[in-house]
């Protein structure tokens, strides 16, 4: 061990750091090798301490929400991976404030029991708040960055700041905030009230539209879909599904979705991928952009 992390774990607390974490066991996909430093942040005060010791020290940093959306390489992460785990809720007749670690499905819940609509598209998307406001996740023509009134970050200077709507670039699953180092600390929400009953038949119309989507272990949809077309489509008029490279594999039921048979490969996933970027360009001269983001070493 080098005499960097030595350092930081002293400063950290030596029983909050973990060594060589498998970064299988906190993601969706249960793919990805070891983390050389693992430390869980119970509050933005413990986040925002951490990422300054590693970045004074020149460690690499990756924030961690609930391991959705992400590949691990198999050869893990070089660096500190910090679990953000600040999940605080403050209701204010429609404002929701939330911090960025709280469950998308805790805050659905929630938003239900204090009769508040909007978010109701989300339910049974896997993820945190943070993670799902930084991708701009959505389904069916609806993205939370609609719902969002401001978020605080951490910026790449160390500053603590609230960022409005109108500066946070929200784009279909994009945001200012997957090009640049800012860490978001926690989301603001404005949200309508409306009967409790319609909101939870929205829940579940919603939940019940993705009952197709495959139950094995997956990092969720692969790809962005390339408007107006739909990622899962071209790939299946390719003739992918099933594709199955290891133990990873083209869903029969979701051709979007690659799935974790058991103890998958992130090199496989990786030429599944690549499989199916050429298929398509090959077949509709498209090219597939990844939505997934890809951690680590392979």
């Amino acid at each position: 061990m080098n005499n960097k992390y030595k350092e930081l774990i002293k400063k950290l607390g030596k029983e909050k750091v973990g060594l060589n974490e498998p970064l299988s066991v906190h993601t969706t996909f249960i793919i990805g090798g070891p983390a050389d430093l693992f430390y869980e942040a119970q509050s933005e005060e413990e986040l925002i301490k951490a990422v300054e010791l590693a970045g004074e020290m020149g460690i690499a940093i990756f924030i961690l929400g609930a391991g959705s959306n992400i590949l691990v390489g198999d050869k893990g992460f070089r660096g500190i991976i910090i679990k953000l785990s600040n999940c605080e809720l403050r209701i204010e007749n429609g404002t929701v404030t939330t911090g960025a670690g709280l469950p998308m499905s805790t805050l659905i819940n929630k938003c239900l029991e204090n009769s508040l609509t909007g978010l109701e598209f989300m339910a049974g998307i896997p993820g945190t708040v943070g993670g799902a406001v930084r991708g701009n996740a959505g389904a069916w023509q609806e993205n939370i960055g609609d719902y969002v009134n401001r978020v605080k970050i951490l910026s790449s200077n160390g500053e603590v700041i609230w960022i409005d709507k109108d500066n946070c670039s929200f784009e279909y699953r994009d945001s200012r905030f997957k090009h640049n180092a800012e860490i978001i600390l926690a989301v603001e929400f404005n949200l309508e009230k409306k009967d409790n009953q319609k909101i939870k038949e929205k829940i579940m119309f919603y939940t019940s539209k993705r009952l197709g989507q495959p139950k094995e272990p997956s990092a969720g949809c692969i790809f962005v879909n390339p408007k107006p077309q739909s990622a899962g489509e071209l790939i299946e008029k390719c003739g992918l599904k099933n594709s199955q490279c290891g133990g990873a594999k083209i869903s029969e039921k979701h051709a979007n979705f690659i799935i974790n048979l058991g103890g998958a490969k992130a090199a496989a996933v990786v030429e599944l991928i690549d499989l199916a970027k050429s298929k398509v360009k090959e077949k509709f001269n498209i090219n597939l952009y990844e939505e997934i983001v890809r951690v680590g070493e392979f």
